[in-house]
C-alpha cells in the first residue's frame, strides 16, 4: 500500500483506533471520524478483558459505516494475539502497525520530553495511524507464518552459537594460547574432538600417545597422524599458558564444546523443517532454481516478506529489508548516498552472503560486479550492496511469478542476463 492509499484509508475511516500492546494489559484510544477522543482504557490480556475492548470500540463508533483502522504498537510479541482476536471477532477492523521508532519520536513532538504512560502512547498511535503513518500488518497464512517462527528460531540459535564460539576463544587465550594457530579453526571437527577430550596443554601431555593419535586419525578421516601429533606436544610443551588457568576455566572448555553441538543439533532441525515447508510454496520451488540460493535463504527470505504476491514492486522489498538509498542534504551540502538500514537485519545480511557468492567465478552476477567495481574505484563493498539490491529484485521477480529462474531475459535468448524481471 502506497502513503496517499494510506492516508486516504484512515481519512475515511468510520474511527481510528490506537492500541499500546504490553504483557498484561493492552491501552488503547478510539478517535471516531469528525469526533473527540475517547478516553484511554486498559483492557487485559484475556479473553474477557479483548471482549471489553471490542464492545467499547464498539460504543464509541457508533452506528458509523465504514471501517475501523486500529494501529498497534507491537512490542516484541505483545498485541499479536489481539490483532488476530479483532480481525476474527468483526470483518469492519482493519489492523495495521505503527512502529515503536515513529511512537517514540512523535511523543518527543506532541509532549516535548521522553516520560511516558501506556495513556500517551495509545494517544500518539491514534495520531500516528490517523495520518497514515503505518504499515499492513503481518497476517500471513500457516505456510509463511511456520517459516517466519523457525527462521527466527534459528537466528536466535545462531546467535547463541556465536557467543558460545566467542567464549571459546576467550578461554583458549589464557588455557591454551597456542591451540588457534595448530588449526584452521578451533570449532572445526577435529580440533573439536581433541580439545572435547583434552582440554589444555597439561592434558595433552599426559594423554596416551595412542589416544590422542586415534582422535586426530578418526576426525581427519587420517589426513592427520604423527606429525600433527608432534606438533601438538611441541605447543603443549611449550606453552605460555596460565598456570591458574588450568582448572575451572579449563573445565569449561568440554562444556562450551558441548554448547556447540547441542546448538548445531537444534539448528539442523529447525532447517530440515524449513526444506519440509518449502516443499509446499510453489514460490519456495521456483527460488532454489536461482544459482546459490540454498533452503535456508529462500526461507530467509519467504519467511521475512511473507507472500510476494501482497507486494505491489520490488522498491517495498529493499525497505523491508533496510537497502533503500538514503542521503542527508541541506542548502549546499550534497550527502553521498548509503542504504538505510531500517528493515529486517537478518534479510539484509542474507542478502549480502547472497550477494558474494554471486560474484565468484561463474557466478550470475560476477560480470556486473566487475562493471560497477571499474565505475566506483574499485570500492568492493559498496559494489556487493548494489549486487544484493539487484538479488532481491531478482528473487522478488522469480517468487512472485513462481517462474523457474532462467538466465536468458524473456524475448532475448542467448544473452547471459540474469532473468531479473523487476
Amino acid at each position: 500500500m502506497r502513503n496517499h492509499q494510506k492516508r486516504q484509508l484512515a481519512q475515511v475511516a468510520a474511527a481510528v483506533v490506537g492500541v499500546d500492546a504490553g504483557k498484561f494489559h493492552h491501552a488503547l484510544v478510539v478517535r471516531p471520524r469528525g469526533g473527540a477522543d475517547s478516553k484511554p482504557l486498559q483492557c487485559p490480556t484475556t479473553r474477557p478483558g479483548f471482549e471489553h475492548g471490542i464492545a467499547f470500540i464498539r460504543e464509541q463508533v457508533g452506528p458509523a459505516a465504514g471501517e475501523v483502522v486500529a494501529g498497534i504498537e507491537l512490542a516484541g510479541m505483545y498485541g499479536f494475539t489481539f490483532a488476530h482476536f479483532l480481525r476474527a471477532a468483526d470483518e469492519r477492523f482493519r489492523i495495521v502497525s505503527i512502529l515503536p521508532a515513529h511512537t517514540k519520536r512523535w511523543k518527543e513532538v506532541t509532549h516535548r520530553q521522553p516520560l511516558k504512560t501506556d495513556a500517551k502512547d495509545a494517544v500518539g498511535i491514534t495520531d500516528l495511524t490517523a495520518q497514515g503513518h503505518f504499515v499492513v500488518f503481518p497476517f500471513l497464512s500457516p505456510a509463511y507464518a511456520e517459516l517466519r517462527y523457525l527462521l527466527s528460531a534459528r537466528e536466535r540459535l545462531s546467535t547463541l552459537r556465536r557467543g558460545a564460539i566467542t567464549r571459546l576463544h576467550t578461554a583458549l587465550d589464557v588455557v591454551f594460547p597456542e591451540f588457534p594457530a595448530l588449526f584452521a579453526s578451533p570449532v572445526k571437527k577435529t580440533a573439536r574432538a581433541l580439545l572435547r577430550e583434552f582440554p589444555g596443554p597439561e592434558a595433552l601431555r599426559r594423554a596416551p600417545k595412542r589416544a590422542v593419535l586415534a582422535v586426530l586419525r578418526r576426525e581427519s578421516r587420517h589426513h592427520l597422524k604423527l606429525e600433527a601429533y608432534e606438533r601438538l606436544i611441541e605447543a603443549a610443551t611449550h606453552s605460555v599458558a596460565l598456570p591458574s588457568a588450568q582448572g575451572a576455566m579449563k573445565d569449561e572448555i568440554p562444556l562450551l564444546i558441548a554448547r556447540l553441538d547441542l546448538y548445531e543439533q537444534q539448528m539442523h532441525t529447525l532447517e530440515r523443517a524449513m526444506r519440509e515447508r518449502l516443499a509446499g510454496l510453489p514460490a519456495a520451488r521456483a527460488l532454489l532454481t536461482i544459482p546459490n540460493v540454498a533452503p535456508v535463504s529462500a526461507a530467509v527470505f519467504l519467511g521475512s516478506i511473507g507472500d510476494p504476491k501482497a507486494y505491489d514492486s520490488s522498491r517495498q522489498i529493499l525497505a523491508l529489508a533496510g537497502l533503500t538509498l538514503v542521503e542527508r542534504s541541506s542548502g549546499i551540502v550534497k550527502g553521498e548516498k548509503r542504504i538505510s538500514k531500517r528493515g529486517r537485519p537478518v534479510l539484509r545480511k542474507h542478502a549480502h552472503m547472497f550477494a558474494v557468492r554471486s560474484v565468484h567465478k561463474d557466478g550470475i552476477f560476477r560480470r556486473q560486479y566487475e562493471a560497477l567495481l571499474a565505475r566506483n574505484g574499485r570500492r568492493p563493498f559498496a559494489a556487493l550492496t548494489a549486487i544484493a539490491r539487484k538479488g532481491l529484485k531478482l528473487f522478488y521477480a522469480v517468487a512472485r511469478t513462481e517462474r523457474p529462474w532462467t538466465p536468458d531475459l524473456p524475448g532475448h535468448r542467448g544473452t547471459g542476463e540474469t532473468g531479473e524481471r523487476v
